[in-house]
């Protein structure tokens, strides 16, 4: 259109219009030149390919670009953006829907099982470690005042406000695996929305009782993504609530780039050696499925799990004897839940020793930094940066490829604790 009209302007240019068209023209170039200076924006069309802003008008959706998140999906619509959890736990029978209003302006009707939300959220309270450090890279750390197990924070600007005061302990209990939620706490901070994790089993979950209660509450589920890029994804899930979903954008674009450059990089390996996960609990051994994000971490990092094959996402109780059977002469040992050194590992069961892996010394755990509280930046740093945890593990199984990288939480156990850092 633009192309057409200017070239009429020239034609009538080089023609002797009269005077009425000389100002006919004059009002269509003015007209012109201000469209040309003004953005377009189409209903949906973001800021620099950022989702768009709910205006008011009838409900014409979008979708925002979730990469690789499985358990989410996020829609905008003239008034509203709608949010659904898909797969809050294992097997779950329901999902959860939520309406995203801008706060001030007058909600659509409901959606059936919907829950109606004001955004930005001012003031909310968590459950889930892997949740913080989004609300750091998000710049919303402040809109925290409750969260349940907070000796366990290791994102350091949330751990600083908790020891000010400004975030309160939710958690009854030992705060970690608690069973209970401070009620009474929360009545008293009054948050606009509490997010929490699901399990699908009664004890553990706090959502049915929290919405019993009057709680406007969000089912948090980014652990059942079976990709580490799909774990941090989640970002812009949190973003939402505080209409930060350009920043999530440009953020994750910038993780995702880093992962998939350094995933490039170790396809090329010449070897990929064998890696071994995990280690017995009370005499059964928890194998990370094959399909799962650990062992995705493991495949992109260019070694081989000995049970890449498995098709499940979760973990496999295996006995002893069936590990041993398949994993004697694994080249590498990895994640091996609260052990320090090689002495201790060998007094949990002395068949370990059996293990190449073991007789080598190629034996690391991811918990090289834990915090005062015990909790373990992995499980909460590492889920927001799988682009770090992936340079760790490259390190590891082929150092020649990150000759420079200092790792973060990976590190080789010496053979006694007093040894360990």
């Amino acid at each position: 259109m633009a192309i057409h009209l200017r070239q009429s302007l020239l034609m009538a240019c080089r023609t002797r219009p009269s005077r009425l068209t000389r100002v006919a023209w004059l009002v269509i170039l003015a007209i012109w030149w201000l469209i040309q200076g003004m953005p377009i924006s189409p209903a949906f069309a973001g800021d620099e390919g950022g989702p768009p802003s709910a205006v008011n008008g009838p409900p014409v959706a979008a979708s925002s670009a979730i990469r690789y998140a499985k358990g989410f999906t996020l829609e905008y619509h003239d008034s509203y953006k709608l949010l659904r959890v898909l797969t809050p736990w294992r097997e779950a029978p329901v999902t959860f829907t939520y309406m995203l209003v801008p706060r001030g302006r007058k909600a659509p009707p409901a959606l059936p099982g919907a829950v109606v939300i004001e955004t930005p959220v001012e003031r909310i309270a968590v459950t889930t470690t892997t949740a913080l450090p989004f609300f750091a890279m998000l710049g919303v750390a402040g809109k925290l005042v409750g969260f349940s197990g907070c000796h366990r924070i290791n994102t350091p600007e949330i751990a600083e406000m908790f020891k000010r005061h400004e975030i309160a302990e939710i958690g009854i209990g030992d705060g970690g695996m608690a069973t209970k939620l401070n009620l009474e706490r929360l009545y008293v901070l009054q948050p606009d929305l509490v997010m929490v994790y699901g399990t699908g089993i009664a004890d553990f979950d706090h959502h049915p009782k929290l919405i019993e209660a009057g709680f406007r509450t969000v089912v948090y589920s980014n652990h059942m993504e079976p990709t580490p890029l799909g774990r941090a994804e989640w970002l812009k899930f949190v973003a939402a609530f505080f209409d930060k979903e350009r920043e999530a954008a440009r953020l994750f674009d910038g993780i995702a780039r880093s992962y998939e450059g350094q995933a490039e990089r170790a396809k090329e390996v010449g070897r990929r050696p064998t890696v071994l996960h995990g280690m017995a609990y009370q005499g059964i051994w928890y194998m990370a499925g094959g399909d799962g994000y650990m062992a995705r971490f493991y495949a992109d990092a260019g070694a081989d799990y000995l049970w890449r094959d498995d098709p499940s996402r979760g973990s496999m109780p295996l006995t002893m004897e069936a590990v041993m059977e398949r994993a004697r002469d694994a080249e590498y040992w990895v994640d091996l839940g609260v052990c320090r050194s090689l002495t201790e590992l060998r007094a949990a069961d002395d068949r370990y020793r059996l293990i190449q892996a073991f007789r080598t010394g190629r034996v690391f755990n991811n918990n090289a930094k834990v915090g005062p509280g015990g909790g373990n930046d992995f499980w909460e740093t590492g889920v927001a940066r799988p682009d770090l945890v992936l340079a760790d593990l490259i390190s590891v199984f082929h150092p020649e490829l990150a000759p420079t990288h200092e790792r973060v939480w990976y590190w080789q156990l010496p053979v006694r604790s007093e040894e360990a850092p």
